[in-house]
């Protein structure tokens, strides 16, 4: 059964010396105070337990941003003190990332360490495949209207009414990332469409139900985007990308990877439109050429596709790439 999976009960642990945790998980937590005693001429011993120490203040700001996730439940096992230790640290989080877990991980889990969370910032469950679905992450977003950034990459057991319900409730939303969501459909976005958004990353590559209607749309209510990522959308044309230039003059990094519908003609827009722009993507992009690429390539902005062959920007980029051997003489 899975550390996860369980429910944490007392254990009964005595906390004296200090807290260590093993390879293999075994946890001694200890903690040990000397004293001496003038008076009577011999020394007495004080024991503190861990948990007499001030838990907001000292353990939740000191110690236990030092445990890993896992560290943290097999820590919450130890006892039942420990555990309201552990549920308080949780609840005073601003930050949940579980993407080092990715699918490695359970519901259950994570109900834990939400339950008590209201000041949320961001949330990142990228890779969270199977084990997350709209019913758990749901109450998150609804206890959490301040979210900054949430990232939902790979979250294939997730239904479009999270996305929608997003909208509704996290007005500060700067950062989302969708990529390779594919059951995200244009629907999903009509909460986003209701007034200005402030929103400044957004990824949805890979979301392949997604055409140009739906990011047209998008970007007239997002105008401070910075960071668009629109690969694989194999339905995208000119006409978005058209839109893109026309709405979003802050725009530093474009991704346009796979869009093979995607020409010069609309990548021309965008440079003239998109000053900021310094990173652009267009691999596997057949129609798009030195045409649109040459006078990006003249603003220094970094682009995916090398230059053709036979160009001096070709010979230069071989050159750093592959700097040529110091040959060293010795007289």
């Amino acid at each position: 059964m899975s550390l996860f999976d369980k429910e944490i009960g007392d254990c009964g642990v005595r906390l004296q010396q200090s807290l260590t945790i093993d390879d293999i998980g075994h946890i001694t937590p200890e903690l040990q105070a000397c004293g001496s005693s003038e008076s009577t001429g011999s020394s007495s011993i004080e024991t503190i337990n861990l948990l007499d120490l001030p838990w907001e203040q000292v353990l939740s700001n000191y110690l236990l941003p030092y445990l890993s996730i896992r560290d943290l439940f097999r820590l919450r096992a130890v006892s039942s003190g420990c555990r309201d230790l552990i549920q308080t640290h949780f609840g005073l989080q601003f930050h949940v990332n579980t993407s080092s877990l990715g699918d490695h991980f359970t519901a259950q889990a994570f109900q834990i360490m939400t339950k008590n969370c209201t000041s949320l910032k961001s949330v990142s469950v990228r890779g969270a495949k199977s084990w997350l679905n709209s019913e758990t992450l749901m109450p998150v977003i609804g206890s959490n209207p301040r979210l900054e950034k949430i990232d939902l990459t790979g979250c294939s057991a997730l239904s479009g009414a999270t996305v929608y319900y997003i909208g509704v409730n996290c007005n500060n939303i700067r950062h989302l990332s969708l990529k390779d969501c594919v059951w995200l459909n244009g629907d999903n976005f009509l909460s986003f469409m209701n007034k200005k958004r402030c929103l400044e990353f957004l990824d949805i590559s890979g979301c392949w139900n997604l055409d140009d209607e739906l990011v047209i749309q998008l970007v007239q209510f997002t105008p401070s985007i910075k960071c668009l990522f629109l690969a694989n959308l194999y339905g995208l044309t000119d006409r978005a990308v058209g839109a893109v230039a026309h709405c979003c003059p802050n725009l530093v990094h474009l991704s346009l990877r796979g869009c093979w519908r995607v020409t010069d003609c609309s990548v021309k827009l965008i440079s003239h439109y998109c000053l900021k722009l310094n990173a652009l993507q267009v691999k596997e992009c057949r129609d798009v050429t030195e045409e649109s690429l040459g006078y990006l390539r003249s603003r220094k902005v970094r682009i995916d596709k090398p230059p053709p062959p036979g160009s001096n920007l070709h010979r230069l980029e071989h050159f750093v790439n592959n700097p040529s051997p110091r040959i060293n003489m010795v007289l």
